[in-house]
């Protein structure tokens, strides 16, 4: 995914400072996609530089100066242009995963609770998205299908820790609902 055109996105809407960018990614788009102020504004002035929002100066209330960004025409069409190319195959880069595949380092027992302590923590993800008020429309979507992913894979590392101890893969817990 593309964090300019994610800005996009949530400057089609209506025109944000970087601080609203930041907010709306946390609340809107977290699960699928995140993102520090660090990231944000470079890529605030390189969307600036390519013609794809301008940028207003709003005097200072109290405090320093705010940039308000809205998104030009041509910041419309390059959103509309990536959101119907074929998007790319994920490449995963999943810090979880790697250490499943690094688990025969550990003795069984460890293999085991290392995998139940990793299922904890992708739970505790899933709880605190599903608790969290679902944005409207595609966003909400988006969040569900990626909490769908992460309960897939809490499943999974389920699943490698019954067999770690012994367990059939029937032991599997079912689904949470939604």
């Amino acid at each position: 995914m593309s964090l300019p055109h994610v800005l996009l996105g949530l400057l089609h809407e209506t025109p944000r400072t970087g601080y609203d960018l930041a907010r709306a990614l946390r609340e809107e788009i977290e699960p699928v996609w995140r993102a520090e102020f660090s990231q944000i504004y470079p890529e605030l002035a390189r969307l600036r530089r390519a013609g794809f929002v301008v940028l207003r100066v709003l005097g200072p209330r109290k405090g320093p100066r705010r940039n308000l960004y809205r998104i030009t025409a041509a910041g419309r069409r390059e959103l509309r242009r990536w959101l119907v190319e074929p998007p790319p195959l994920p490449r995963l880069r999943d810090e979880g995963l790697a250490r499943v595949a690094f688990l025969d380092v550990l003795a069984p027992s460890e293999r085991r609770d290392a995998l139940l302590r990793q299922e904890r923590s992708v739970a505790e993800e899933i709880r605190r998205w599903r608790e969290a008020p679902s944005p409207a429309g595609s966003r909400g979507d988006a969040r569900r299908t990626a909490t769908d992913r992460l309960e897939a894979a809490r499943r999974g590392l389920h699943a490698l820790a019954a067999e770690k101890a012994g367990l059939s893969r029937a032991a599997s817990p079912p689904a949470k609902k939604r």
